[in-house]
């Protein structure tokens, strides 16, 4: 019997993604339409969201597959907004996507043959956008070194799920073995969720897979401006997870800022006061909010 694949999108005020996701999801369905299902979860409100509802279930997806919105009345972040869908689907594998990811390759029949595997628990493929970073070092693992790290292997499709984590915008997961390893941890509004999937799902001693012969691509560019709001919720998730697996957190801590005086170094040498003002100000948040 095929398994059936529900696909959770959460949006935000998304309705000008929202379209050619559905677009790419039907381009590339490469299984049957009745083994899949797309279920919408909208944060947005007021005027946003009734746009965003007109969008779902206008669009010719569903013509083709069994497309849900449902309406999230409180805004309690990405992770709660996930858990949702995940609640009200009813496919044995979930597949997490954002609103600006498209489809650059048919994945689906290759994700339904990869969880045979009984100890899979997570799948993801090559991200092409975002530095095109398919992965990332895990928190507490961070160290002077960082950047080049997670260039070189991401460039060379060199993946351990012991000291790296995929990324969050495109993944699929075992549905029941996702929910034994607790789900998303709502106490996390934004960021940071994927270590935390990863380190509770290996712990767990449940596999996670990366596959770079299959593509997907993701718009968000790769951005590099500022956002002070932004950075600090990124910093207090950080401190969140550190304390909730009982990390090192001075250690780390340190490894971060030291990581921040390369930087800080190779913006004075280069002469770029944009970024060396932006490591000044994130290096100051950060021991504002470590207590440093």
């Amino acid at each position: 019997m095929q398994r059936k694949i529900s696909i959770i999108i959460v949006t935000y005020n998304s309705q000008e993604f929202l379209a050619d996701c559905f677009s790419s999801i039907a381009s590339f369905l490469d299984i049957e339409a009745k083994e899949v299902e797309v279920i919408i979860v909208d944060n947005s409100t007021g005027k946003d969201a009734a746009e965003l509802r007109l969008l779902v279930e206008n669009h010719s997806l569903n013509k083709i597959l069994d497309v849900k919105y449902i309406h999230n009345t409180k805004n309690l972040g990405y992770g709660q907004g996930n858990n949702v869908g995940i609640k009200a689907s009813s496919g044995e594998i979930v597949c997490i996507m954002n609103p600006d990811v498209r489809f650059g390759s048919s994945i689906l029949l290759d994700v339904i043959q990869k969880f045979k595997n009984p100890n899979l628990a997570l799948l993801s493929y090559k991200q092409l956008g975002g530095f095109d970073y398919s992965f990332y070092l895990r928190p507490e693992y961070k160290n002077i070194f960082t950047g080049i790290i997670m260039k070189m292997a991401n460039k060379i499709d060199y993946f351990s799920s012991k000291y790296f984590y995929l990324s969050g915008a495109f993944f699929f997961i075992d549905k029941k073995k996702f929910e034994e390893a607790g789900a998303f941890d709502e106490k996390i509004f934004l960021y940071f969720e994927e270590p935390d999937i990863a380190k509770r799902i290996t712990d767990k001693k449940y596999e996670i897979q990366y596959d770079n012969s299959k593509k997907y691509y993701h718009l968000v560019g790769d951005r590099v401006q500022y956002s002070e709001k932004s950075f600090e919720s990124e910093m207090k998730s950080l401190k969140y997870y550190l304390q909730k697996f009982n990390f090192n957190e001075k250690k780390i801590i340190s490894n971060y800022l030291g990581e921040y005086k390369v930087k800080m170094v190779a913006a004075k040498v280069l002469k770029d006061d944009i970024r060396l003002d932006k490591f000044k100000k994130e290096v100051a948040l950060i021991k504002s909010i470590f207590n440093i």
